[in-house]
């Protein structure tokens, strides 16, 4: 229970004078992405605005070298923590009036019904993958995007962005055809041994200042709310600002349009829920539910490729791992000898009614609960 001092001071009447009244803010749901740095600084702003709801999506823990740069880290019990919950638990403290949830996941892991209910996402991630994979997501349920990042030597820069929506730009409308090439490959190809170093956003991250980490968070949060209250014209393309101190301070505003190449503005059909529980429903039973008199040769769309079978490349071992292909990339090891070096065999893009994995239940897939599955109807999978 917050205690008698924080509630005393939940008092909202001077906003009543600015663009963000009690009773807009209290109505609002928001997802942040990234629990580091700049997540820190946008749950503190939308927590003194007293947010109604918000949710923080993480898969780390704690590091030493969070305390210095997350307020919401400042004390040495945070190490080895994880950073969704350990900062949602101290907001709930500090904000009584904001609904605070923590997910201890990759967003690429959380259901769809669940993002689908918030009004905004706030990426606060460090990794072109990760935004790219935020991108997808927010075009697919047509959600607003505010991102952020820091860069230039020391973080001296920052960048603002704002997506209104499926019908604007989205992230993956800003690069070029080739780096978005690397980014897709790295999740598509079942070809190429599972690398470290084939993550090509591991380049792209850089250690945050407190300073600049709390200027631009602050105006991450500011002007996503901004753009959500008066939304833009979502031909008028995506609208970002950048903001650099050093060597001259400046500040410019530019517009991004929506890429003709972008594959993630094509048209996806019939995303359906399952009728039970993921870890209860197979897939057959997913399609035979959507398909309603059963007509039409229906097949379950991934999301994200999901690698079926893999070999060690030290041991030899084959089995199957069942995780996102991108994940089995970055993160997976030989379960026998601990091995970097894997080749995935077999990659699941699509499942028919007729696949022999038709039969596994979606979380034997490694699909999470409470998703949005596409479901393409008078078809075959590839």
């Amino acid at each position: 229970m917050p205690s008698e001092s924080i509630v005393g001071l939940t008092e909202y009447s001077r906003l009543e004078r600015t663009k963000f009244p009690r009773s807009w803010l209290r109505g609002l749901s928001a997802l942040v992405v990234g629990a580091g740095a700049l997540g820190n600084e946008v749950v503190k702003a939308l927590g003194l605005l007293g947010i109604g709801r918000m949710t923080v999506v993480d898969p780390d823990t704690v590091e030493a070298s969070n305390l210095t740069r997350s307020v919401f880290f400042r004390v040495p019990e945070a190490i080895g923590r994880s950073k969704a919950l350990a900062i949602t638990e101290a907001a709930r403290r500090l904000f009584p009036d904001t609904q605070s949830t923590g997910i201890d996941s990759e967003i690429a892991d959380v259901g769809f019904q669940d993002v689908a209910q918030v009004d905004i996402i706030f990426s606060c991630v460090d990794t072109d993958l990760a935004r790219l994979e935020i991108a997808f997501i927010a075009t697919r349920l047509n959600r607003a995007v505010c991102d952020a990042g820091l860069d230039g030597y020391d973080s001296s820069q920052g960048r603002v962005t704002y997506f209104p929506g499926a019908g604007s730009a989205c992230y993956c409308c800003l690069l070029s055809d080739q780096r978005r090439r690397d980014l897709l490959t790295l999740g598509e190809s079942s070809v190429r041994s599972c690398w470290p170093s084939l993550d090509p956003s591991d380049d792209q991250s850089y250690s945050s200042t407190p300073t600049m980490a709390a200027l631009v968070g602050a105006l991450q949060a500011d002007f996503g709310l901004r753009r959500l209250l008066d939304p833009p014209d979502t031909r008028a393309g995506a609208s970002a600002v950048e903001v650099s101190l050093d060597p001259v301070p400046r500040l410019g505003v530019l517009r991004v349009h929506r890429s003709k190449t972008c594959p993630f503005h094509e048209k996806r059909i019939h995303a359906v829920a399952a009728p039970k529980p993921a870890a209860r429903t197979t897939v057959a039973e997913l399609l035979d539910s959507a398909n309603e008199g059963g007509s039409c040769p229906a097949a379950l769309v991934l999301d994200w490729p999901i690698c079926a079978r893999a070999r060690c490349g030290r041991c030899g071992l084959i089995w199957e791992p069942l995780r996102r292909l991108t994940w089995f990339r970055r993160f997976g090891v030989c379960p026998r000898c601990g091995h970097r070096g894997l080749v995935g065999e077999e990659v699941i893009r699509a499942v028919a009614r007729d696949s022999p994995w038709a039969e596994c239940t979606l979380s034997g897939l490694g699909l999470p609960e409470r998703h949005l599955h596409t479901i393409r109807l008078g078809g075959r999978a590839d």
